[in-house]
């Protein structure tokens, strides 16, 4: 039997550990983006404390091992922000995006959500309309077309 994901917030002192998850997950959607420099690969210690104190980070721990994250926040328009799902490689498939992604959704106060992932990350796009997301409008970020998705807020059934 499969330990169970244990899902929390993050503290100050999972914000290395979380740093080099992040980059270790975020590595695929690099190969994606080879003209690109994707931020979550380049972000700071300093500049993830930073987010930290303004947004809510959520950690995913398999026997206490930390093998994801997922961050949030509400913006001025009064829509959920969703960013940074990450899964570490080794642990990917197994449902554990999708269960950080609900637990983030539940923390915000929010009747709308929003979270966007690239144009050619053919597997996130998936996942999110899966779970409900929809297409709502596209951006050009940094030479990377991005996808952003929105739903209500509220249960579906994947």
């Amino acid at each position: 039997m499969r330990p169970a994901l244990v899902i929390g917030p993050a503290g100050p002192a999972d914000l290395p550990g979380l740093l080099a998850l992040q980059r270790r997950a975020y590595a695929s959607e690099a190969a994606l983006y080879p003209e690109a420099t994707l931020p979550p690969l380049t972000e700071t210690l300093a500049e993830l404390a930073a987010e930290a104190g303004r947004q809510t980070l959520l950690t995913g721990r398999l026997d206490g091992q930390l093998v994801a994250t997922v961050r949030g926040h509400v913006d001025a328009a009064g829509l959920g922000q969703i960013g940074r799902l990450a899964v570490d490689p080794d642990a990917q498939g197994q449902g554990h995006g999708t269960a950080l992604l609900g637990a983030i959704e539940a923390a915000l106060p929010v009747s709308t959500l929003e979270l966007f992932t690239g144009a050619r990350s053919s597997a996130n796009l998936r996942l999110y309309e899966r779970l409900g997301y929809r297409r709502h409008r596209t951006e050009v970020r940094g030479g990377v077309t991005m996808v952003f998705l929105r739903k209500p807020k509220g249960p579906v059934t994947p």
